[in-house]
């Protein structure tokens, strides 16, 4: 009954914390009320609770053999302390437990400044500053733990608490060395081995995060989410066989839309329109307010082909999302795909200046010209992307000049642009293409040859 009554006054307060900062202030009235209530109560509770301890305390004391062996222990840690120090211990561990981290820290406080020995006083005053996000405080106090505390786990998780502060300073590099002291100490932290995987995908060094998450799962199997990074470290260093193992695992661990999501975005990066299209459609029925859903359906059936089948998809997606910059794009694509030249022209003339001035939409713009037989124009609009200082923006402006020449025959040219396309970034493999289809044309068989043997083997869904 007492769990129930602390778990509904949690849940209280919570909802207080939420509609505070938007109620207007008839509410905030009745909301500052209510928490004063609770606040009453939890001292009561408190008062009542810390009275009944030192009872048993000095009980303890008098007949040792009414204690277990642990509850001696720990009455042997912090009975010690003067008894007004224990109550403001109490106190302050009572409001932290309700998660009121503003009202817990002065009594931490006043613990640490008359008992500075008391090594728990000091963990909890730090993570309450912590909890209030006030890093450098937290930080001063968790570092004196690493020099002070005797017991190796208390020193092993101030290490990891000055690297979660790290974490959220966005300091990463930092938190691998926090995260690899706690982990020295005290190797069978399991939230420590998860963080420092964290840290070195987000530095994006993946061989060195990868063994991190097995570790992991070592101490934790059904660690879904490190099973989650796993599958994204080995997509970014390409090993795809890996990538579908881990995915799954998640799946069956999860059973969760955004699983499901990138597993099909996994398909759709190897080039497997049919395997994309099977787990689009899994996660259309699972989740049919999902408006990425039918994006990625629809645009597979569109590379499958299904051309109408594809635009009728598109549109609900816009019905849920009607706002989607991304699903717009790929409905006026497919329109101009499909030589609609008027509406895409209305669609354009409704869209802003500075949507119109993105790169994606002005090498649309530029195929749009090619598609009117305006070629100057669509040269002009190309140009506009070629003079962007991001290498694969600048890639796609030369891009699409190239298509542009090429639409004029001009293939010796095209080739050059296609060429410095690749050069600017080599990851996209389509210039590549482009540019053997150029030497092809020209009858240079072996320039093609040398193009087309670069380019990546599709990968099988079966």
């Amino acid at each position: 009954m007492f769990q129930q009554w602390l778990e509904q006054l949690t849940k209280e307060l919570g909802e207080i914390g939420e509609s505070y900062p938007h109620a207007p202030e008839p509410d905030r009235s009745r909301l500052k009320e209510e928490f004063k209530e609770i606040q009453l109560i939890c001292e009561n509770v408190l008062e009542g609770w810390i009275t009944l301890e030192e009872q048993m305390a000095l009980m303890a004391k008098k007949y040792p053999e009414l204690a277990t062996e642990s509850a001696q222990e720990d009455i042997g840690e912090e009975f010690w302390l003067e008894g007004h120090v224990v109550r403001s211990f109490r106190q302050g561990q009572g409001y932290y437990q309700l998660k009121m981290f503003g009202e817990a820290k002065p009594y931490f406080n006043r613990v640490v400044q008359e008992a500075p020995d008391f090594l728990l006083g000091r963990v909890y005053l730090a993570l309450s500053y912590f909890q209030q996000q006030n890093w450098e405080e937290a930080s001063k106090e968790f570092y004196l733990v690493t020099k002070t505390a005797e017991h190796s786990r208390f020193v092993s998780f101030a290490y990891h608490m000055l690297g979660c502060i790290h974490v959220q300073k966005g300091e990463d590099e930092l938190a691998v060395r926090q995260f690899t002291r706690s982990l020295d100490i005290h190797e069978e932290g399991k939230d420590t081995w998860f963080n420092l995987g964290a840290c070195y995908y987000r530095l994006r060094n993946y061989p060195e995060a990868i063994p991190q998450f097995f570790q992991s799962l070592r101490l934790d199997p059904d660690d879904w989410e490190s099973m989650y990074y796993l599958s994204c470290c080995y997509k970014e260093v390409e090993q795809w066989e890996s990538v579908r193992f881990w995915r799954s695992a998640v799946y069956k661990k999860t059973n969760h839309p955004i699983v499901m999501e990138s597993i099909a975005k996994d398909f759709e990066d190897t080039g497997d329109v049919e395997g994309a299209l099977r787990w689009y459609q899994k996660l259309m029925i699972a989740d049919p307010k999902r408006a990425s859903a039918y994006h990625g359906v629809s645009w597979n059936k569109w590379a499958s082909g299904d051309h109408d089948g594809a635009l009728l998809l598109l549109q609900k997606g816009l019905t849920l999302e009607p706002h989607n910059k991304e699903y717009l794009f790929t409905y006026v694509w497919y329109l101009l795909q499909q030589g609609e030249l008027k509406k895409v022209e209305k669609v354009l003339q409704r869209l802003s200046d500075e949507m119109l001035s993105h790169p994606q939409w002005l090498i649309l713009r530029s195929r749009w010209h090619v598609h009117c037989g305006d070629f100057t124009n669509a040269k002009a609009t190309a140009r506009q992307v070629v003079d962007s200082q991001d290498p694969y923006t600048c890639s796609l402006g030369y891009y699409q000049l190239g298509r542009v020449l090429l639409e004029q025959e001009d293939v010796k040219e095209a080739a050059k642009h296609f060429h410095t396309a690749l050069q600017l970034f080599p990851q996209w493999k389509e210039p590549l293409f482009y540019q053997g289809l150029c030497y092809l044309l020209d009858g240079e068989i072996e320039g093609t040859r040398q193009c087309w043997e670069q380019l990546p083997m599709i990968i099988s869904s079966d």
